[in-house]
């Protein structure tokens, strides 16, 4: 027996709930909202990863092989494609498709249970719904005579990130009930395996989601924003050139001294302006950086150091290959 709670977007109860209980969606990973043009998406080689990066990247996909932190910096990927989870790869964001033949899908159901790949499976059913023109929809589902409030919650939160996706709670005895109330043609997207009932139930023995699920699924796994998702382009003064030079160049108060594509130092406005004639190596400081791979969490520590001027970011080897700004978009 299957029965539906439908929720309605934006009534004046949603604020209030979601103040009440924000603690409930603590444990969720908010995905930053990307337009279109933006999703850079490389794949591996499997069945239906081509065609689900086909769908998912705006620009034409990569398909990458051999190391995959270094393919996925290199390309500034901000989703991987593949045919199984990478171990405990959390570089960017994964999807893995099971059975997924994008002529057979007629719907998108992303099946939110307030794990921490929520957002990005609501975001990743979007996406496709719209590239396939056809209707995606948010569901949480809960076992008989639970409360419905918690999911109603976390649908109300999930649903800020994709306003164009309509949700609903719906009570089923298990898995089969579950898959019987979406119909012919839908396409499932949830996040990794984890502790909730929905997806232990879904990736338990057997694997029952994948003979189970109408047009296939998709499973996916988000990861940290990553510093060289964010750089922009290196910004930095030679350790030869002048400081009055430097002055009328550069605005910063911070700014990195690259030699030969090494970063070898920082140097501050203040002190170029008491050096005049003199070389910037002649007032540098130590060299701080923040690291391609660090997460964004990591690279705000040096906030207080260079404030909006770009932070250096460089490889494990030290060479200058970027800048960041914070905050980023």
């Amino acid at each position: 027996m299957t029965w539906a709670v439908e929720w309605l977007r934006v009534r004046p109860a949603v604020n209030d709930r979601l103040d009440r209980t924000a603690a409930d969606t603590e444990g969720v990973t908010e995905v930053t909202p990307t337009t279109e043009n933006e999703m850079k998406v490389v794949w591996t080689r499997g069945n239906g990863c081509s065609e689900l990066a086909e769908l998912l990247s705006d620009a034409e996909p990569d398909r990458i092989t051999g190391d995959l932190v270094e393919q996925c910096i290199s390309h500034r990927a901000d989703l991987l494609i593949s045919r199984r989870f990478p171990g405990s790869f959390d570089l960017v964001n994964v999807a893995v498709p099971l059975d997924f033949v994008p002529d057979n899908v007629t719907r998108v159901v992303s099946a939110v249970a307030g794990g921490p790949h929520s957002f990005l499976a609501a975001d990743t059913a979007s996406r496709i719904g719209r590239r396939l023109g056809v209707e995606a929809e948010m569901l949480s589902a809960i076992r008989p005579g639970d409360d419905p409030y918690e999911a109603e919650v976390l649908l109300d939160h999930i649903g800020l990130s994709v306003p164009e996706m309509g949700g609903r709670v719906v009570e089923v005895e298990g898995v089969s009930d579950l898959v019987e109330s979406l119909g012919e043609g839908a396409l499932v997207v949830l996040g990794a395996p984890g502790g909730s009932w929905l997806q232990r139930s879904m990736f338990g023995p057997g694997a029952r989601l994948r003979s189970k699920a109408p047009a296939g699924a998709i499973m996916v796994r988000s990861a940290p924003d990553r510093v060289f998702r964010w750089m922009g382009e290196p910004v930095f003064v030679s350790p030869m050139r002048l400081a009055n030079d430097t002055l009328l160049l550069h605005q910063e108060k911070v700014l990195a001294v690259a030699d030969k594509g090494m970063l070898i130092g920082l140097v501050r406005r203040e002190s170029l302006e008491g050096a005049g004639g003199a070389a910037v190596a002649s007032v540098m400081e130590e060299a701080v950086s923040a690291k391609v791979d660090e997460t964004i969490a990591q690279a705000m520590e040096l906030e207080p150091t260079f404030g909006k001027d770009p932070i250096p970011v460089t490889d494990h080897d030290e060479h200058l290959v970027g800048g960041l700004s914070l905050p980023v978009a």
